[in-house]
């Protein structure tokens, strides 16, 4: 058979494998370039997923033509972005109305977007989803589901935003950093004069801003033509390996409630390579 990606013919050998065998490979491939496979097709037809597992089966090096469709997985997640926050707020304001038949609509609308979209998510975004699917269930009451679909499109709308425009965003993230910067290296001192509350919250946002940074940086790299290639002479890959190994030192330190290293972590760890990174994202970008 020939295999083909977007009308492109893929080399990929045939011998002793099934069509399954090289739609694994060529899923691989795909999902390298950041893309998702949406389509199927087999000699012009398109597959059902009935259909495909069938196929799967056949042999590779019968006859025939299997033609592929991929698309950017940002793209893809992007529109089931824009689609959710419509949705929500609409299941929300149909749950409040008191109307039975719209209240009906509304999960099944639910339901069918989750079989849909669902695999685009990942486990965090995905247990805020089914908070809201389980207040849209039948003997709910919908008086509370308004501000709860208002925190979830606020919450996505900024997910939408990292993939419409990484480069903004990662701006954004460095901002962020500016505005938090001292106070990491104050962490310690306030573990020792009894402010744990104000330390906590320092230490909270500085996780959810490497989070986040790391959430962006794959559509960064895609989308820019100035990344840095070395972090203060350290490599990409070798300063990220760095940094998650901080963070699993931090998540132990606090599993311990070892006050004085999550101080230490803060102040000599955390602060100066999040320092190091965003200075060399802004040279890159002219931004200094």
């Amino acid at each position: 058979m020939i295999f083909m990606m977007n009308g492109t013919t893929s080399l990929v050998s045939a011998e002793g494998r099934t069509v399954g065998d090289i739609l694994a490979i060529l899923d691989e491939r795909a999902e390298a370039m950041g893309e998702i496979i949406v389509e199927v097709a087999v000699n012009g037809v398109a597959l059902s997923p009935d259909e495909l597992a069938e196929a799967s089966n056949l042999a590779a090096s019968g006859e025939g033509t299997v033609a592929l469709v991929s698309e950017p997985a940002a793209d893809l997640k992007a529109r089931g972005l824009e689609s959710l926050i419509e949705l929500v707020q609409a299941a929300a304001q149909a749950m409040v109305s008191g109307d039975s038949e719209a209240a009906d609509s509304a999960r099944k609308a639910w339901e069918s977007y989750r079989t849909s979209f669902g695999g685009l998510f990942s486990a965090e975004e995905a247990s805020f989803m089914d908070a809201f699917g389980e207040r849209l269930a039948p003997g709910n009451s919908g008086a509370a589901l308004g501000p709860l679909a208002d925190n979830l499109a606020a919450f996505f709308s900024e997910r939408l935003a990292e993939l419409r425009n990484p480069g903004e965003a990662m701006m954004a993230a460095a901002r962020l950093f500016d505005a938090i910067k001292e106070d990491l290296s104050e962490v310690p001192v306030r573990l020792q004069t009894g402010k744990d509350a104000e330390a906590m919250r320092t230490m909270v946002l500085a996780v959810e801003l490497i989070n986040k940074t790391v959430r962006i940086m794959p559509e960064f790299v895609r989308a820019s033509s100035s990344v840095p290639l070395d972090i203060g002479g350290t490599a990409m890959p070798e300063f990220y390996s760095a940094l998650n190994g901080v963070l699993r030192e931090l998540a132990q330190a606090f599993e311990n409630k070892d006050g004085v290293l999550i101080g230490d972590l803060a102040e000599y760890e955390i602060r100066p390579r999040l320092e190091s990174f965003y200075s060399a994202i802004r040279a890159a970008a002219g931004t200094l």
